[in-house]
């Protein structure tokens, strides 16, 4: 999984060397966190020049060969599920959003 990560950062260039690990690792100690980082800091910037960490994963899992993808799903979605456990549907959202857009 380790060397088509790194395929991918070197191929697609929405990303750089290290997204992916670091995605990972932020996207997990939101959805961990304490309540109040639920859903205030999905790792973008202000001015939206970067992705956010959730949107890095979605990439990879879309972009990756289908075995790395589902060794990575199985840490996302075990993330994943820790997140919509903490968090309640934002009625206000925007429908067409991500879902991890549309808790609150």
């Amino acid at each position: 999984m380790v060397a088509d990560i790194v395929r991918l950062e070197r191929r697609d260039n929405r990303l750089r060397p290290g997204d992916i690990d670091e995605a990972l690792q932020h996207w997990t100690g939101i959805a961990r966190g304490p309540a109040t980082c639920l859903v205030d800091d999905f790792g973008e910037c202000p001015c939206g020049c970067t992705l956010a960490y959730r949107e890095v994963l979605e990439i990879a899992l879309q972009s990756m060969p289908r075995r790395a993808a589902r060794e990575l799903r199985r840490l996302v979605d075990a993330t994943d599920q820790l997140f919509l456990s903490r968090t309640l549907p934002d009625l206000w959202a925007h429908p067409h959003a991500p879902w991890w857009e549309q808790r609150m």
